[in-house]
């Protein structure tokens, strides 16, 4: 898959999310807003030279490269720790309502950052 590929099932992912949303289903919301955070991670690996092949980098070493080398912004890193968060309640369904819906905001501006980091041309 190329970076566009990525970025068109991102937004696949992202409106299956929303749809969730409306119908009441926050747990497979969360993992789909989850699953569109993944996929941009990887069309920003590929973006970044940090993907190898088919391989790519845990969404993590994504985020702290764009974090030391593009962005000097806690607020990008305090956002991955919220969507994994997110990622984790999954399974478990461990998170408050109320917390649920701070990581769910946190997710959707990750993803809105993000996005625009993939539309930029950051590393010329």
């Amino acid at each position: 898959m190329d970076k566009i590929d990525h970025l068109a099932v991102a937004d696949r992912l992202n409106q299956l999310a929303a749809r969730l949303r409306a119908d009441g289903d926050v747990i497979a919301m969360a993992e789909m807003l989850w699953g569109t955070v993944n996929r941009i991670t990887n069309a920003l690996a590929l973006q970044h030279e940090l993907a190898y092949g088919n391989s790519y980098p845990r969404g993590g070493r994504v985020i702290s490269h764009l974090v030391t080398h593009h962005r000097n912004d806690a607020e990008l890193q305090d956002n991955w720790l919220s969507a994994s968060a997110l990622h984790g309640h999954f399974y478990p369904s461990h998170l408050e309502p109320a917390n649920l819906a701070g990581h769910v905001q946190d997710t959707q501006n990750l993803i809105d950052e993000l996005l625009k980091l993939c539309d930029a041309s950051i590393d010329e």
